[in-house]
């Protein structure tokens, strides 16, 4: 049997498995990052951990490459981490594809994980009936893919894909990219969370512990507050699809990541707003609908878009 590492970097962790070509994961573990290690501690730690998951595998298994996958810019050719890697500062500029290819043996591809998140969803998940679609990544920031003619689109340099900074709002809220009113200040957890707050100040409400989660919940009991803060994130959500669509002609709409656990108390107002933001002809017939690799999709993820590399 064949199977590929995938590899899941955090600000404080990388998750790693292997993970076979139809999806399973044969092994995982989590491999804490120390604060300020160096690029050599963190990837010799993680090889340290990958081999001794391949060395346990039956004697007919092999690997056959190796998927990285971590928030920034990875230029497709090299897989230089040029920017946007604030949280793991030690890649700046570093190949983690060089080391680890040389170290195991095996090709090693890296990626920015909204585009690898695209991968496993094509090759693993929501998006294997279909050929054209975008996924958005709800969590602390948005991330997102895209998957074009059924393969991953990365673009020239490979920086396609950074959905979290369309702009929803003219002259809107400062983002951390450097630009104003991007769709990240509008509809990430972060957001969310202090739309919500900011609406039980202005109503001298005492402001409960203000987490997505608990949002959403609080909008399937029918608090309004909460339902109008999720069915606001799930306008500006549409919008920036709709955007896309009207670009792409796009047959689905995935959406994933923590904020997307809300189901369909946040997808409806996206469906229910989505031929607002873009032409009739394009919007019908569009899907929207949840991603579907839920914990392990940052190590399907890395392994999707590396098999997907090494057969294309």
């Amino acid at each position: 049997m064949e199977y590929a590492i995938g590899v899941d970097f955090g600000g404080s962790s990388a998750k790693i498995g292997l993970v076979t070509r139809d999806g399973l994961v044969l092994a995982r573990e989590t491999a804490a990052i120390q604060s300020g290690a160096s690029f050599e501690t963190v990837l010799a730690l993680v090889t340290q951990r990958l081999k001794a998951l391949v060395a346990e595998r039956p004697a007919g298994d092999r690997l056959v490459v190796t998927g990285i996958d971590m928030p920034g810019f990875i230029d497709k050719k090299d897989g230089i981490v040029v920017g946007g890697s604030e949280n793991i500062p030690c890649f700046k500029n570093r190949s983690p594809q060089d080391y680890l290819a040389r170290a195991l043996g095996v090709p090693a591809f890296s990626e920015n994980d909204g585009t690898a998140a695209a991968a496993g969803e094509l090759l693993f998940g929501a998006g294997k009936q279909y050929s054209n679609f975008v996924l958005i990544t709800l969590g602390t920031a948005i991330g997102g893919g895209l998957v074009l003619g059924g393969k991953v689109y990365r673009g020239s340099r490979g920086f396609a894909g950074e959905v979290g900074h369309i702009c929803v709002v003219s002259n809107g809220a400062l983002c951390s990219c450097g630009s104003k009113g991007c769709f990240e200040q509008y509809a990430s957890g972060t957001a969310i969370s202090r739309f919500y707050s900011e609406r039980m100040r202005k109503r001298d409400c005492e402001v409960p512990e203000a987490t997505p989660k608990i949002i959403a919940e609080r909008a399937r009991r029918g608090e309004r507050l909460a339902r109008e803060t999720i069915e606001e994130a799930g306008r500006y959500i549409a919008q920036a699809l709709g955007s896309i669509l009207n670009l792409l002609d796009l047959e689905a709409c995935v959406v994933g990541g923590g904020v997307a656990d809300a189901g369909d108390i946040l997808l409806e107002p996206v469906r229910h707003w989505l031929a607002d933001y873009c032409w009739a002809q394009i919007s019908q017939g569009v899907h929207v609908l949840p991603a579907t690799l839920g914990n392990d999709a940052g190590i399907q993820g890395a392994a999707a878009q590396a098999l997907e590399r090494i057969e294309g």
